[in-house]
């Protein structure tokens, strides 16, 4: 009974952390589905008739953006795990000159405020004739997110018994093979992991492509979200209702990806 009371402050602070968490998901949702003279009338409360129109009227203005947004961070990912992966497999299957030291550059990368390149980056993309286009959207982050990715794949690749990789040498298996047939299939969580971290940093990076973009035809979708526009009836629901639309492909990743992104940061956070 006494361990009961004295745990009710802990549950009445873990209830209010959570109430204030969610109130703005709440009134986000609530005023999506309301007209401007609605919203006036009961800004707080539900409100009928809703107006399930405000999310077709976003999703018709959103769509296209979407599918740029989808193709410019599904490249990222591929991107950054295809380097990272062989990066982190150098640094423990090799032994080479100045190992130690490329390692130390790669963690370095990771304390440069992205602000602090936009500038430069910008002129070698110019320079490289890939503004306002897709390479030039997904090359730069793909760059930025190989540094971070590799310290976690290495970190990991580190816990994986010796004895597995030296008794497939013994077996005569190759470098391909040993990375392909047990390297990897050893380290989808943090592979997992790493693929959701780009993915949600490509989604909702805004700066780089504000930067980078000037047109619709490549676009991602966070950009669009500002030119979201309804008629003087619906209000801002037509551009709340766009921020739902646009957020929903994260909720489905984190649903699946939640149990494999857990192991892998706690992995790769562990071991070594």
């Amino acid at each position: 009974m006494n361990r009961k009371l004295l745990a009710l402050p802990h549950y009445g602070s873990l209830a209010l952390l959570l109430a204030l968490t969610l109130f703005p998901f709440y009134m986000l949702i609530v005023s999506s589905v309301k007209y401007t003279e609605q919203a006036i009338h009961n800004f707080w409360g539900i409100s009928f008739p809703i107006h399930f129109d405000n999310y077709s009227a976003a999703f018709k203005q959103i769509a296209p953006f979407i599918g740029n947004t989808v193709l410019i961070s599904s490249a990222i990912v591929v991107g950054v795990v295809l380097i990272s992966s062989l990066a982190a497999y150098s640094f423990v299957r090799f032994n080479y000159p100045g190992k130690q030291l490329f390692f130390v550059l790669i963690l370095s990368l990771m304390m440069i405020p992205g602000y602090l390149i936009l500038i430069p980056q910008f002129l070698l993309v110019q320079k490289l004739d890939m503004l306002n286009t897709y390479q030039g959207q997904i090359f730069p982050p793909m760059a930025f997110g190989a540094a971070m990715a590799t310290f976690l794949m290495k970190t990991f690749f580190e816990g994986i018994p010796k004895s597995l990789i030296e008794a497939a040498d013994m077996e005569g298996a190759g470098e391909r093979q040993i990375f392909l047939k047990i390297i990897i299939p050893l380290s989808l969580p943090i592979i997992a992991t790493v693929a959701i971290i780009n993915f949600l940093a490509g989604w909702n990076n805004y700066i780089w492509p504000l930067v980078a973009t000037n047109g619709d035809a490549v676009k991602p979708v966070i950009l669009a979200l500002s030119t979201i526009t309804g008629n003087m009836d619906q209000g801002v629901g037509v551009k709340l209702a766009g921020y739902i639309i646009s957020s929903i492909p994260l909720l489905l990743l984190f649903v699946v990806a939640t149990k494999p992104f857990i192991s892998g940061v706690t992995s790769g956070a562990v071991k070594g």
